[in-house]
């Protein structure tokens, strides 16, 4: 290490960042929560979710129904994170700079598990009068250059030194967030979406549901919250051209995910053979989705309000039959947090006292507001 970079006021600069960071990961549902109050025409009943025009269905749409456009020749973001209002939220590396990029910082200062830069697909377009998504081309790090800045930033503003709420932050008092503009606008920035699935044990008349708690140590964001299992970035198991082409596809990102969160299954890192969803878990959710005793659905498309994630929210509904022998194999731990044991009953007072708790992230309430608002079309008699 330099001379420079042990010189107090470096040391008092990340000193800062990581102290902000820290009550930004403490504070994610609440911060997520006043940032949806920045945009209120567009939150999703109280989620920590926003939703642009048309970006929810009038109901869940069947996964088969919906077409996927893949747009590799896409133009690139206008913003990238290098801006001068992103670098205000930045730490100093040395005398002479600041840290240029976000994942740098991290990486040097507040590194988690899992952190590596993967290819994953850019949301571009949402339209549900044709059932369809249109998506580009990004890479892990270059969203989250983009979008733990946003976090961070209203983290600085709204919180104080103990993360109570300092102040009722509003646009003028975060540059970053204003020079992004409308959070619906998919050029402005690159805005990568993760496929969260909220799964439903159905038997006869009784449904219940499992959560996921991210570990803080392993995760960017969302780290101590309960979390819909399975949930994961949209992006390929492999590089190889045979796995972009099989794996662009939402139902093959759930069942990845499925295996991985659930089964234990090594996660699919991007270096390796593409998955092969003929064996298996894989073949076993085929068959039960063939036969119509696992119904899988996308409930709408919507934004963590605080990063500007995007989330694309599904269900699944699985006959007990079917769960039972697939639970018979699930682990209690994986890569990204514990799954919790207690399943949860999918009644007005087991969703709505999660709800209300603040313990679940945005994507996963906003799977439970919308699979609660359409339970009879998921759930008919």
């Amino acid at each position: 290490m330099s001379d420079d970079e042990q010189d107090p006021r470096v040391t008092a600069s990340q000193q800062e960042w990581r102290a902000t960071r820290a009550l930004l990961n403490a504070n994610r549902h609440a911060l997520s929560q006043t940032a949806a109050g920045l945009y209120p025409h567009t939150a999703l009943a109280g989620t920590g979710l926003v939703a642009g025009p048309g970006w929810i269905p009038a109901g869940p749409v069947d996964l088969a129904d919906v077409t996927l456009v893949e747009r590799a020749d896409a133009p690139a973001p206008a913003l990238d994170g290098s801006e001068r209002e992103a670098a205000r939220v930045l730490p100093d590396q040395s005398l002479m700079r600041g840290y240029s990029r976000y994942t740098r910082a991290i990486r040097d200062l507040a590194p988690p598990r899992l952190f590596e830069d993967r290819f994953a697909w850019r949301l571009l377009d949402v339209d549900w009068t044709a059932s369809r998504m249109v998506f580009g081309e990004t890479t892990y790090f270059s969203c989250v250059d983009v979008f733990e800045p946003l976090a961070h930033e209203l983290a600085y503003v709204a919180l104080d030194a103990d993360g109570n709420p300092a102040a009722e932050p509003g646009l003028r008092d975060l540059p970053y967030r204003r020079l992004v503009g409308d959070p619906f606008d998919c050029g402005r920035r690159p805005v990568m979406p993760a496929v969260s699935t909220l799964t439903i044990r159905r038997d006869g008349d009784r449904a219940e549901f499992l959560l996921h708690r991210r570990d803080p140590r392993a995760v960017t964001a969302a780290g101590g919250m309960l979390q819909v299992i399975p949930s994961g970035i949209f992006q390929p198991s492999s590089l190889m051209p045979a796995a972009r082409a099989a794996d662009f596809d939402l139902w093959r990102n759930v069942q990845r995910e499925f295996s991985e969160e659930l089964l234990g299954m090594a996660e699919a890192d991007g270096h390796g053979q593409p998955v092969d969803y003929r064996s298996g878990s894989f073949g076993v959710l085929d068959e039960a989705r063939a036969a119509g005793r696992l119904r899988v659905a996308c409930l709408g498309v919507a934004l963590d309000a605080l990063t500007l994630v995007g989330e694309v929210l599904t269900v699944m509904v699985v006959d007990a039959e079917v769960f039972d022998q697939l639970a018979a194999d699930f682990v209690d731990r994986n890569d990204e947090g514990q799954v919790v044991a207690e399943r949860f009953p999918f009644t007005e007072a087991g969703v709505r006292g999660l709800l209300d708790s603040g313990r679940v992230a945005p994507a996963g309430a906003g799977c439970l507001e919308l699979a609660w608002r359409w339970r009879e079309n998921l759930l008919p008699a």
